[in-house]
């Protein structure tokens, strides 16, 4: 390696240390050299962007190997972004005074696309504050978004992401993950991904998504609370995935449906994906308990609930499948 790499076996040496580090087993033998043993899948950004194919997304990412969750650092990379904008308006303001300079504009789109992957999470995060449980062998993953649209559609947003992994699962694996209302994916009822989006905004004005996946690729779900109804992709496919590859090619189709989140064909495919429609729930919200059947799913988001008083409009809420007997 040494020769074909025209650098020292001391340079050889240090660079493999360095992959080890980094979570690489090697294996080494006295004059004969190195070998990769095993668990090559990690997350490394350098390997990740290497074959990423999308235009804008991704391109800045970033891995770590523990964080308390890529929700929090991404939001904090997003304000920092925010607060450093300020700061320049700031200081150009108090030059403008003195009349010694002009202030440029600022760049608003400063962070958009940034990824940001974790090996593990130590408060991962669903909706409603639940703990989400982050251990090696997942995907967790935040984007960093800055879409120029009003805060009432950025839940074509969550459209147009759940309607990607559903695209980016099937022509990997062959695998039917179906959307629960209004931010799981499901294969056969059972959980495989979770989807929480935060947003900052003034007014009516989007500032920033940041936008939380939570995938179970090769994750060991035999532990998980059975009231979780938890599958990994490991244990739908009887072998572990590539998450490198999963990852380039989930961002790749999130790309492709976030540029036309607003369409009609996004709102269609989404609905047609649903789980939720036909079937007994139970919404619950700060307002109560609501027992019906989904009927349809609005363009907005809205989740049509025939009950016994009538069609109710739910923007927001936890969904609960309803088995026959609970139903009944």
């Amino acid at each position: 390696m040494a020769a074909r790499l025209g650098i020292s076996r001391a340079a050889v040496w240090k660079q493999i240390r360095s992959l080890r580090k980094r979570g690489y087993k090697i294996e080494s033998s006295t004059k004969k050299g190195y070998r990769l043993a095993g668990n090559y899948d990690i997350l490394d950004a350098d390997m990740i962007r290497s074959c990423l194919k999308t235009q804008w997304l991704g391109k800045d990412l970033r891995c770590f190997s523990e964080v308390t969750s890529t929700n929090e650092v991404a939001r904090t990379i997003a304000r920092e972004c925010r607060s450093d904008a300020i700061n320049r308006i700031a200081n150009c303001g108090a030059r403008i005074v003195k009349g010694t300079a002009n202030c440029g504009a600022v760049d608003e789109t400063a962070n958009d696309g940034t990824v940001i992957l974790a090996e593990i999470q130590t408060q991962g995060r669903g909706r409603l504050s639940r703990s989400w449980a982050s251990p090696p062998g997942g995907i967790w993953m935040s984007l960093i978004l800055r879409p120029q649209i009003s805060l009432d559609r950025a839940y074509r947003i969550n459209m147009a992401i759940s309607v990607a992994i559903c695209k980016a699962l099937a022509d990997l694996y062959g695998l039917a993950a179906g959307i629960k209302w209004p931010n799981d994916l499901l294969i056969e009822e059972k959980k495989i991904c979770g989807i929480l989006m935060e947003v900052s905004a003034e007014v009516d004005r989007l500032e920033y998504v940041v936008v939380g996946i939570g995938i179970n690729a090769n994750v060991d779900v035999s532990g998980y609370p059975a009231e979780w109804r938890s599958t990994s992709l490991g244990q739908e496919l009887g072998r572990g995935v590539s998450r490198t590859e999963l990852i380039q090619k989930i961002l790749l189709e999130i790309e492709k449906s976030y540029r036309h989140m607003d369409s009609k064909e996004i709102w269609e495919e989404w609905r047609s994906r649903s789980v939720t429609l036909g079937r007994q729930v139970r919404i619950s919200s700060v307002s109560g308990d609501l027992l019906g059947r989904a009927v349809d799913l609005a363009e907005d988001g809205a989740l049509m609930i025939q009950s016994r008083d009538g069609l109710h409009r739910v923007l927001a809420g936890d969904c609960i499948h309803l088995r026959a007997l609970e139903a009944a």
